[in-house]
């Protein structure tokens, strides 16, 4: 499974949507971000990452579309997301492992306040090797949160489960 891989899979989950506000939890080098950025050019995009060093990697893969204004690029933890609510269509994470790793509640809560009315968390993992307690451990921690599973996709490896708030 080539990381490629996951991001064409995480960027398809989104664009089918055809969002006007997108927010990639854990967004690293900007590489979703910009496949999002050449699929849907008239969508805002938030990139949110707790490193620096990621962003600024990101800020230089994708600085014609910050410029622009296309896209923001946030340094914080998602629980310290300051986004106004209901101002997000669709959120996507790959290989964020908070989401297996723990019950993710707080985070999980600060997406739903974020998340429009009918919008969409799709959390997208592709474990080294597969294990089953990584598909487990989502949508345990989307369902202990009040999350309702839309839809689990696995394929090639790639494991995309997709929940809106409940």
């Amino acid at each position: 499974m080539t990381t490629a891989h996951r991001h064409e899979h995480a960027a398809a989950l989104v664009v089918s949507a055809g969002p006007a506000v997108v927010l990639e939890i854990g967004c690293g080098n900007g590489a979703v971000l910009e496949l999002l950025a050449e699929r849907l050019p008239q969508a805002r995009l938030i990139g949110l990452d707790r490193s620096a060093t990621a962003l600024a990697r990101a800020a230089g893969r994708l600085r014609e579309q910050v410029a622009a204004g296309r896209v923001t690029l946030v340094q914080a933890a998602i629980v310290e997301l300051g986004l106004p609510a209901a101002s997000v269509d669709v959120a996507v994470a790959v290989n964020v492992n908070v989401f297996w790793t723990s019950s993710a509640a707080a985070e999980l809560a600060v997406l739903a306040r974020v998340l429009r009315p009918g919008g969409e968390l799709h959390l997208v993992v592709a474990p080294p090797s597969p294990d089953p307690r990584v598909r487990a451990g989502t949508e345990g921690s989307l369902r202990r949160a009040g999350w309702t599973t839309t839809a689990v996709a696995e394929h090639g490896g790639v494991v995309a489960v997709s929940a809106t708030p409940g």
